[in-house]
């Protein structure tokens, strides 16, 4: 595992207070001052990072809650190839400029935009209204919140202008659970919606009795639909249960979609490897 690799595991496993990345090129015993990037102040709300050069340094920091400021800042400017005569000032001031330019190209190429900030956590967590009624949150593998789901996202509700009453959700929902409507009530399907309201996904359109999909609720919808029924469904049904056969079919005689799938799962065996995990025999 590369060490930057390991650097990452470890931001939240055991809770550091300290992190510190040498960057991977000789150093003589000529060469005076750092060459590391520090993370400073974890346990502040404000961490600061620290991009060491020989005397000097890349400061990053965020300042009144909005504005993400870098400064460079040196004692010694021989390292970047400047005199220390005043006259040399807008060369300094340029060569700084440049690296902080550098600087935030760097990070813009190696953003982590699709992180975890809790979101999905909070989606599955009760809400509480303010009357303090508890309403459940939604879980990604509910039979009867999926279903729901299906109808509220059919085309049919699109040509309708996106508005629905529980009477357009009722027999799709019904349809998709396999039940009846002794087994799962018209109250029910309001109790399930609720949920989806509760969320901020779903509202009731004012002065009717009609229902509409707000904000992101349809995306949410879809990518609550597709991570069970695309992903996590038939990944388990060929971990636990594989066909049989398909140990001796020929790769190129496999389907697509077939070797898509064996790649995911071959890949978070590999993911498993490279985190520090057994893989179960």
């Amino acid at each position: 595992m590369c060490e930057k690799c390991g650097l990452d595991l470890n931001r939240s496993i055991g809770q550091p207070k300290k992190l510190t990345m040498i960057f991977g090129r000789k150093v003589t015993k000529e060469y005076k001052g750092k060459l590391q990037t520090v993370i400073e102040d974890l346990d502040l709300p404000n961490p600061v990072i620290r991009s060491h050069y020989g005397h000097g340094f890349a400061k990053q920091y965020v300042r009144d809650d909005r504005i993400l400021r870098t400064a460079p800042a040196t004692n010694n400017v021989y390292d970047y190839g400047v005199n220390k005569d005043v006259e040399n000032l807008p060369q300094l001031r340029e060569r700084m400029s440049g690296i902080i330019d550098n600087y935030h190209n760097v990070q813009q190429d190696i953003l982590e935009t699709f992180i975890d900030r809790g979101q999905l956590r909070k989606l599955a967590e009760p809400t509480i209204l303010p009357n303090g009624r508890r309403i459940p949150g939604l879980k990604l593998d509910h039979p009867r919140q999926l279903a729901v789901m299906h109808s509220l996202v059919r085309f049919a509700n699109i040509a309708a202008g996106g508005s629905v009453t529980t009477a357009d959700l009722y027999a799709p929902t019904l349809e998709a659970l396999g039940l009846t409507e002794s087994q799962y009530s018209l109250a029910a399907l309001r109790y399930d919606l609720a949920k989806l309201r509760a969320k901020g996904l779903l509202e009731k359109v004012p002065h009717s009795r009609r229902y509409r999909l707000i904000g992101k609720g349809y995306t949410i919808c879809l990518v609550f639909l597709k991570l069970f029924a695309k992903i996590y469904a038939p990944l388990t049904a060929g971990l636990l249960a594989p066909f049989r056969g398909d140990r001796i079919l020929a790769e190129e005689r496999r389907c697509q979609l077939d070797r898509l799938y064996q790649r995911v799962s071959d890949d978070l065996d590999a993911l498993l490897h490279a985190v520090g995990l057994k893989i179960a025999a």
